[in-house]
């Protein structure tokens, strides 16, 4: 039952409210997970870091795996977008609470807050030290004495004196007045210099032999709870069962058997002392043997089994299968260490070295997961684990800038249809566009018609829009990314993963075709307004409709609809769950605000086009630089908006995009900015006109 904090409560609501976020901080058990456990919101979200370092990515990485552990383990490459669509859909506000964070700081923040699950995510961050961060901050300090002394459960001024309004230590108290008087209690208090310690040292000395060792397991390894399974590995069932139940009688641990981190302290300290060694021996036979039904489980037993590694007085052939029981979790940061670790122990093993290599590779450590792939190639002897390294080292040198050793690689890669879409990859990367164009439409020609194909096929239509948006062919990248989504327009394929990476190439800032006239292609664009219709309303219907997925394909639509004249207010309606949704660098909510614009100079609010191209201009030009066609053309749009209405900055505005844009930003722009902002251009100098549309249009 919670007790007090009646005024901390509400100013915890408050923060959420106000800010979404709010950090809590104070000694250690101070009460700030009771605090935070007592908001009791419909949904909520408890992850605790306990164990992991300060550094930020390591931070984010636990966070990433213990929701991935809540959600029951999907095999998804990205667990917090995931989390993030699974709360949009939600009717009611969540709560996500992130517990036992080691330190606090600005950048630590940035990492922990799912900004993407948008307004209706309130999250608690939980820290013992908070050295100035720009977020609300909720410091916990004594209790009140009326409500330390119903903690407690006695009104003795003396024996509250003593023990300060700390919670841990009432409750302690609490338990002890079982056996002492009020008075007697707060005579052997006073004057110690942690009552606590003396508290825990009571309860220590009436403990079973099953919970002493629960302690001392606890003690030597990650402060992460301890799974149920592991604990009836060690103990039997009625074992493990009895010391749960005694803990948490005790107050030493909560009821999913965490041990609070002073408890660990103190037991570390004053329990007599044992063979660390063979406990921990113990222990990670456990850890090992433990099964893998449970995710929650499997992911506090990956807590200990990283810290257990580290052990250096366990046998290396345990030490060897902790790290391999690390590795199992898909969250690269977390695993890289022990894949090192691995590849340095057995150096002449070429799978270790290969999935080291791939781990590598994932987090950017492109000169190390080379060396690992290229050891690996001549150790292997299995004809499948050697063209996988192969294949993997021949892409590693295409990103190194090593084509010469590359293309020899890729002569000796035949056979599988991944290979050949890897390989056309490559050439896309390497600018060789003509030849991945063709080799990409000769694989859809060959394998369309197969239905065992339907995977590959779509991946090559991908492929082949990523190298159309790079030689400036956008509306047919745009419209192949469009076929690829109505290809999975089955309810089973919705979910399918091509179909997200489908609607990031149709959404990507680059991809955005010019706004041409369209009267050159209106046949066409029908056809993709209506496609795009339809996604919308299947997807509204099946995700939602904050969905980003959703959201992605209601700004394409509203593309559609402006480059066809028909503006409407559809995307006006959407507005705030795109910036509320979308990061704010991310080019979905800059080109809303493009196409909001020209809704508005449609209507001659040339005052809102102006706000609206501002947004897009500035966002732009912040992500992709000041000469990029996006940038340019919202700027041109915004000189145009700010003419009319006779702001200053216009001609400014103008004259920059006559100095640097590149004939693709005018192709068109005259006649589709005329039918946005009517006889109204009349301001515009001819002589723009000319400067920004190519001689083969006039």
């Amino acid at each position: 039952m919670f007790i007090g904090r009646q005024d901390e409560l509400r100013e915890l609501r408050t923060a959420l409210t106000e800010s979404g976020m709010c950090v809590l901080t104070g000694p250690p058990g101070i009460g700030k997970s009771a605090l935070a456990a007592a908001l009791a919101l419909p949904g909520t979200w408890w992850v605790s870091l306990a164990g992991s370092s300060a550094d930020p990515g390591e931070l984010a990485a636990t966070l990433a795996a213990g929701l991935r552990a809540r959600m029951g383990n999907p095999q998804v490459t990205d667990i917090i977008e995931l989390f993030a669509e699974r709360i949009a859909g939600e009717p009611e506000p969540s709560l996500l609470i992130v517990d036992d964070i080691p330190a606090l700081t600005e950048e630590i923040i940035d990492h922990l807050i799912v900004r993407t699950a948008g307004r209706r995510l309130r999250t608690v961050l939980i820290t013992n030290r908070v050295p100035g961060v720009p977020a609300p901050v909720l410091e916990l300090g004594p209790m009140a004495a009326a409500d330390a002394a119903e903690l407690l459960g006695s009104d003795d001024a003396d024996l509250l004196d003593v023990l300060g309004g700390h919670p841990m230590a009432l409750r302690l108290a609490g338990l002890a007045l079982r056996k002492h008087s009020p008075a007697d209690l707060a005579d052997r208090l006073s004057g110690v210099a942690s009552p606590i310690t003396v508290l825990l040292r009571d309860r220590f000395d009436g403990l079973g032999e099953s919970s002493l060792r629960v302690l001392r397991f606890s003690a030597l390894s990650s402060p992460a709870a301890l799974p149920p399974g592991v604990l009836r590995l060690l103990l039997g069932r009625p074992g493990a069962e009895e010391a749960v139940e005694e803990l948490h009688r005790e107050l030493l641990a909560d009821g999913a058997l965490r041990v609070h981190p002073v408890v660990r302290d103190t037991a570390r300290r004053h329990l007599p002392p044992v063979d660390w060694t063979a406990l921990a021996r113990r222990l990670a036979d456990a850890v090992i043997d433990h099964p893998w039904s449970d995710p929650d489980e499997s992911f506090l037993v990956s807590r200990h089994a990283a810290r257990l590694a580290g052990r250096p007085d366990l046998p290396l052939a345990i030490v060897d299968r902790l790290h391999r029981r690390v590795i199992t979790l898909r969250e690269p940061v977390l695993t890289v260490p022990h894949h090192r670790e691995l590849a340095e122990r057995h150096f002449d093993d070429p799978e270790v070295l290969v999935e080291a290599a791939e781990r590598m590779r994932d987090v950017g450590q492109i000169d190390e997961a080379r060396d690992y792939a290229d050891r690996a190639g001549p150790l292997a002897t299995d004809p499948a684990l050697r063209h996988r390294a192969r294949l993997l080292l021949a892409e590693l040198l295409d990103e190194l800038g090593d084509t010469a050793r590359a293309d020899h690689l890729w002569t000796l890669l035949t056979g599988s249809t991944d290979t050949q879409l890897r390989f056309l990859r490559s050439r896309r990367l390497r600018g060789r566009y003509d030849e991945a164009r063709r080799g990409l439409a000769e694989f859809i020609d060959r394998y369309e018609i197969r239905h065992a194909m339907f995977d590959q096929v779509q991946l090559a239509h991908l492929e082949l829009a990523r190298n159309e948006i790079e030689v400036g062919a956008q509306p047919e990248a745009r419209r192949r990314a469009a076929r690829v989504i109505a290809a999975h327009a089955h309810p089973d394929l919705q979910g399918h993963t091509t179909v997200a990476e489908a609607v990031r190439v149709l959404t990507d800032a680059r991809l955005t075709p010019p706004l041409t006239d369209p009267r050159d292609d209106r046949p066409v664009w029908e056809e993709t307004e209506s496609e795009l219709r339809e996604l919308r309303a299947r997807y509204t219907g099946s995700y939602g409709p904050r969905h980003t997925l959703t959201l992605s394909l209601a700004v394409a639509h509203g593309e559609t609809l402006t480059a066809l004249g028909r503006l409407g207010d559809t995307l006006q309606r959407v507005r705030e769950d795109v910036l509320d949704r979308f990061v704010p660098e991310h080019p979905v909510r800059f080109r809303a605000e493009m196409v909001l614009g020209f809704a508005a100079a449609r209507s001659h609010r040339n005052a809102d086009a102006a706000e609206h191209f501002a947004g897009a201009f500035h966002g732009f030009r912040a992500v992709l630089g000041d000469v990029h066609p996006n940038t340019l053309r919202a700027e041109l749009a915004l000189g145009v908006a700010l003419k009319l209405t006779g702001r200053r900055g216009g001609a400014r505005h103008m004259l920059h995009v006559v100095r640097h844009a590149p004939g693709s930003v005018g192709i068109g722009t005259d006649l589709f900015l005329q039918s946005a902002f009517g006889s109204g251009l009349s301001v515009f100098p001819s002589w723009l006109w000319r400067r920004l549309t190519p001689p083969a249009r006039e």
